[in-house]
């Protein structure tokens, strides 16, 4: 049993030892209610001030019983109050007041569903990046160790109670990284359901789920066994360049990186072509595609225009893609 709940059945214990003991006190020495009642309190207590004592037999019969009761009973309230404080739950407590505030106020962050092995390393890079993430899960352990906790929601993802805790309604997005398939399906479909406009990715253990996830309302799924593999069989025919891709998108201190652009209605960029802008030359920056809406221009031609609300998928020096993207935005 916990302390937290320790303390509550000791002060439940407590009220009723006070209770019957104010009934006992007012028919055995025919006491009034406020008498009974502070003769149960001192007597329970053991303080004994000596004002009001038992007079009759059945008292004091009545009062060698309560006595050993409300003892034990103001003992195991102090045992459980004393492990309270020595295991912090205290302060676990006041942390997840505080956490649950902090998640009310959030907007636009990321809830990942699942703290297990793939569910941590979703969590972990996103906190690289700098966005705000909200995680949901059963078992809070893990997170609680951590120096630096994630904002969390202790219970089960596929409620609609629990994803409305974590702020469903003001995510931005959504990871259903369960292990069990059903579960993700179940999450993506309350997901959508909460909030038609969040971005779901779900994870898949089997093939055959991925269809039944998109159906669901997954924006994008993933197979973890098939990514796994696929990216296994890389390494033994094309190391170098696995190496080289893995840098870009794990090292942090690396000089270089891929960056996702969206030309706004507003940009000067609408309209021209990769050429006009003389992207390679002056911003020192590739274009590998460009996203128009469902269609992806892989490898564009110089001759390709800019469209409102592409998306242009960008590699080069870190430095110089925030030029690019500062460019790219300006009227």
């Amino acid at each position: 049993m916990s302390s937290s709940r320790s303390i509550v059945v000791s002060v439940v214990a407590m009220i009723v030892a006070i209770i019957a003991g104010t009934v006992g006190f007012m028919f055995s020495e025919q006491l009034t209610f406020f008498d009974a009642l502070w003769l149960t309190v001192v007597t329970i207590l053991t303080v004994g001030y000596g004002d009001t004592v038992p007079q009759t037999f059945y008292g004091k019969m009545f009062a060698l019983i309560i006595i050993p009761v409300g003892i034990s009973i103001v003992t195991y309230a102090t045992g459980a109050v004393a492990s309270m404080m020595m295991e912090g739950e205290f302060s676990k407590t006041v942390r997840r007041r505080k956490m649950k505030k902090k998640i009310e106020a959030m907007t636009n962050h990321i809830i990942v569903c699942g703290f297990g092995r793939v569910g941590e390393q979703v969590v972990r890079e996103l906190v690289k990046n700098g966005t705000p993430v909200v995680v949901i899960e059963r078992n809070i352990d893990g997170l609680e160790e951590m120096g630096d906790p994630i904002p969390y929601v202790e219970g089960d993802a596929t409620e609609d109670d629990v994803l409305i805790a974590a702020g469903i309604e003001r995510a931005a997005g959504l990871v259903a990284a369960l292990p069990s398939d059903a579960d993700n399906v179940f999450i993506s479909l309350t997901a959508k359901g909460l909030n038609p406009n969040i971005q779901v990715v779900a994870r898949a253990e089997r093939t055959e789920s991925e269809e039944k996830l998109r159906r669901a309302g997954a924006d994008k799924v993933i197979n973890p066994a098939f990514l796994s593999g696929r990216r296994m069989a890389m390494t033994m025919l094309k190391p170098v360049s696995v190496d080289y891709v893995d840098t870009i998108f794990h090292d942090r201190a690396e000089q270089y990186a891929i960056e996702e652009i969206t030309i706004e209605s507003h940009s000067s960029f609408v309209g021209t072509s990769m050429r006009d802008q003389a992207v390679r030359t002056r911003f020192r920056v590739t274009i590998i595609a460009i996203q128009r809406k469902n269609k992806i221009i892989g490898n564009p031609a110089p001759e390709e225009r800019f469209c409102a609300e592409d998306v242009i998928i960008v590699f080069g020096a870190k430095q110089a893609l925030e030029v690019f993207e500062q460019a790219v935005n300006k009227k």
